[in-house]
């Protein structure tokens, strides 16, 4: 096959995010020549988008080092570095872009995304716009400024998506972040109408996946509430949201004691308290319970992710071995079932999270973690050993913060340019 006649097949097959065979086509094509940098160059970009991070590490490397100043071949390191959650590594390949050709529009929305990896909303934004003030067209940058707009409530963005859909009425990205803004706007069954289109046309396209389940869960008002305050958390610095969670927790702490030292405010300040602590569980385990809802949903089970589908199936486990407990407590009583239904109940909180974190060695912590909680908690009951149930409780109290303290410094906001 000649280079002309593989990167017309390539095009066709990566439009429609067919990695696999774009890879298996390559691959081919490589064994005859093995030296065609363009075509190394397109194996590069297809294993990085089939999530093969350190295959594409070991291939742009030797590239990397044999053409430093090439801009496709920096514009690839830096989506390798980018995919490998380096962001950092990125953006300095990034700024040398820039610094080659400051009227480079894809250069900025690279820096765009990276800025968006960062949770740096309002420097993306500004990328975009840049990238925008020279080619008003770049769907790329367009797709960016409607997803970061709708994010930050910028009134502009139905005018960016007007814009974006006249360029291109069928790209799939802009139809999904139009979706994804209709969900915002609460409009649930037009935001599924467009996600759906959108993954017609693309059944990969990331952000038509994420919106769609999204949209799905949305069907139930009290997720609805939680997509609510998902977004208006994710708005604050990692700093923030953390200082929130410390200041409720406080709070709760401090409102019971005082119902405790006033008792004529107590039929007032209790049901407060029971409905604080009510929320703050709920927003731990309203994620996999609506997943596990949607494994029994035929878009589900294609949309959930495999370690969405873990984390869901062991919190519906989980629930229904609390159901069992409480039906056996019920029927015949005894303090082990009362105390086991309980436990299954509270552990739902790390069986729900502990895949959460996006670094895989936190991932690992919290799965060691998770397995001692339940090994500590379920063995103390069954052995009633006093100790280890208080140890696996203040090892669940602990594990909130744990949890929270990663999530504040993995998906808080940051500033600066």
């Amino acid at each position: 096959m000649q280079l002309n006649a593989l990167l017309e097949r390539l095009h066709q097959l990566q439009s429609q995010a067919r990695w696999g065979e774009s890879k298996q086509l390559l691959e081919t094509y490589l064994a005859d020549y093995p030296n065609d940098t363009v075509a190394q160059l397109y194996y590069v970009q297809t294993v990085a988008n089939l999530g093969e991070k350190q295959l594409a590490r070991n291939l742009i490397g030797p590239i990397l080092a044999e053409h430093p100043d090439n801009p496709t071949v920096l514009r690839l390191a830096a989506i390798v570095e980018l995919n490998d959650d380096k962001p950092e590594v990125a953006e300095r390949y990034g700024r040398q872009l820039l610094l080659m050709d400051a009227e480079d529009d894809d250069a900025l929305v690279l820096m765009a995304k990276i800025k968006l990896d960062q949770r740096n909303y309002d420097a993306a934004l500004g990328f975009a716009d840049q990238a925008l003030a020279i080619d008003a067209q770049n769907t790329e940058a367009l797709n960016l400024k409607i997803y970061i707009g709708g994010f930050l409530g910028k009134t502009d963005t139905e005018q960016t998506i007007a814009e974006a859909l006249h360029v291109n009425p069928e790209d799939s990205g802009t139809i999904a972040n139009h979706g994804y803004q209709l969900l915002r706007e609460g409009k649930v069954e037009q935001a599924l109408e467009r996600l759906q289109y959108a993954l017609s046309l693309n059944p990969q396209n990331q952000l038509g996946r994420y919106a769609m389940l999204e949209a799905l869960k949305a069907r139930f008002w009290p997720y609805r509430l939680y997509f609510k305050y998902k977004e208006g958390m994710s708005k604050l610095s990692g700093g923030a949201s953390f200082g929130i969670m410390i200041g409720l927790w406080f709070g709760v702490n401090y409102l019971n004691r005082l119902a405790g030292q006033r008792p004529a405010w107590a039929p007032y300040l209790l049901p407060l308290v029971y409905l604080m602590v009510g929320l703050f569980l709920l927003t731990w385990i309203i994620d996999p319970i609506m997943n596990f809802y949607l494994l029994t949903n035929r878009y589900g089970r294609l949309l959930l992710d495999k370690e969405d589908k873990i984390m869901a199936s062991l919190v519906g486990g989980s629930l229904g071995l609390a159901l069992l407990c409480l039906v056996g407590y019920l029927v015949w009583g005894g303090a082990l079932l009362q105390g086991l239904a309980f436990a299954f109940l509270l552990l739902t909180i790390p069986l729900g999270s502990f895949l959460r974190p996006v670094r895989q060695k936190q991932k690992t912590m919290l799965t060691v973690y998770t397995v001692a909680l339940v090994i500590t908690g379920i063995g103390g009951l069954l052995i009633a050993n006093g100790f280890m149930v208080n140890v696996a409780l203040f090892g669940l109290l602990a594990y909130q913060f744990i949890l929270n303290g990663m999530a504040a410094r993995e998906s808080g906001r940051t500033f600066g340019e």
